[in-house]
């Protein structure tokens, strides 16, 4: 008999909801009766498939939403627990399911909680740009964690990066590890079209922050002096100062015909940059396991990663990516030179990749793993 399942998340959904995100959830409905609570650019309640949404309206800081996910936990989970018959309850992070593990332990003791990790949960606010007394932050969260860490049923990890900074607080918890949800079967149809007989294509995807340091590929680009590399950045900007001192450098280096800033771009639109790029490059030095890695991975297009904690659980270097030394310039600089100098090892380490990936990893590995964990719990 499938279980009751509250995912509580400070995700922000598109509505309408995508055709990937529909797809997880169809998923998902298989193994659990699943209800969510997030966030979106309404509130709005509404059933899909037969998930149950509850989404919040969402606003632009990411510290007052993580304090208005804190106080729509105190009012909401309780509610919906009560109304769903809730048997489990899985929270995305160990800060901002502080207040929801609180009530779910005072009020209903028989609910088991399930933790995810996803990130780097400490560090993560830390490195954002304009955070005033960043170490307060540090100590609160670390409080914050070590309470529902320790009174978590089951732990969840995406990445053994994850594994190891969440058994930091409590090495007695039982973990179970398996990377978040990415449609391989439809990045694995992508027809590439990539080659190295005109421009070099360089795709930074993601948030455009200081803590993903797309500006160390402006620095290495400037370094190497190549006018056929382009360098498309895409992704959103919750930070503008970081976006405007990230343009003046563009400027400086007289880089503008090779850097193109596209923003946020619908999904069809992300398939057909991973078609045509020749290197896909992720700077950060903070990540859980990244999910544009997969996707690149899953297209064969080559990655370019730093060797920061968790990289190394999907990308080997020279055999399924290539890794540089972390917030290390000449590194960068010398491995985009060693790829673009022998690409045609680089297509082989692409393709490489795509194998492995869709070897290891699937939707129904995905659904099977949260069954799993929802059987176990």
């Amino acid at each position: 008999m499938k279980k009751n399942v509250l995912f509580v998340s400070p995700t922000f959904y598109q509505l309408p909801l995508t055709e990937n995100i529909i797809k997880k959830h169809q998923y998902l409905d298989e193994v659990a009766n699943v209800t969510v609570l997030a966030f979106s650019n309404q509130k709005i309640a509404f059933q899909e498939s037969k998930t149950n949404f509850y989404l919040s309206k969402k606003v632009n800081s990411r510290i007052l939403n993580y304090l208005k996910i804190l106080l729509i936990s105190y009012f909401q989970i309780p509610k919906l627990i009560n109304k769903h018959n809730v048997e489990i309850v899985t929270f995305q992070d160990p800060i901002t399911s502080f207040i929801g593990v609180y009530k779910i332990k005072k009020n209903f003791r028989n609910i088991k909680i399930v933790l995810e990790s996803h990130g780097d949960f400490i560090n993560t606010l830390e490195l954002e740009k304009n955070l005033i007394f960043p170490a307060v932050y540090r100590k609160l969260f670390l409080k914050m964690a070590s309470y529902t860490i320790n009174k978590a049923d089951i732990l969840r990890a995406v990445s053994s990066s994850t594994e190891e900074q969440a058994l930091s607080f409590d090495p007695s918890k039982r973990v179970v590890r398996f990377p978040a949800w990415v449609d391989f079967e439809i990045f694995s149809k992508v027809q590439a079209s990539r080659s190295d007989e005109k421009d070099f294509k360089i795709l930074f995807i993601g948030s455009v922050t200081d803590r993903k340091k797309p500006h160390l590929i402006v620095e290495a680009i400037n370094k190497i002096k190549n006018k056929d590399i382009k360098l498309y950045v895409v992704g959103p900007t919750p930070n503008e100062n970081y976006l405007s001192q990230l343009k003046e450098l563009v400027h400086n280096y007289d880089l503008e015909d090779q850097v193109l800033f596209t923003g946020s771009v619908d999904r069809n639109s992300v398939m057909d940059h991973y078609a045509d790029t020749n290197l896909m490059i992720l700077p950060s030095v903070s990540e859980g396991l990244a999910r544009v890695i997969f996707e690149s991975q899953a297209t064969a297009c080559p990655v370019l990663v730093t060797d920061a904690p968790g990289m190394g659980d999907i990308v080997i270097d020279g055999q399924t990516g290539y890794i540089f030394e972390s917030d290390n310039l000449e590194s960068l600089t010398n491995k985009i030179q060693e790829i673009i100098n022998n690409y045609n090892d680089a297509v082989y380490v692409g393709n490489n990749a795509k194998d492995f990936i869709l070897s290891n990893y699937s939707a129904d590995n995905f659904k099977f793993s949260f069954k799993k964990l929802f059987d176990t719990v």
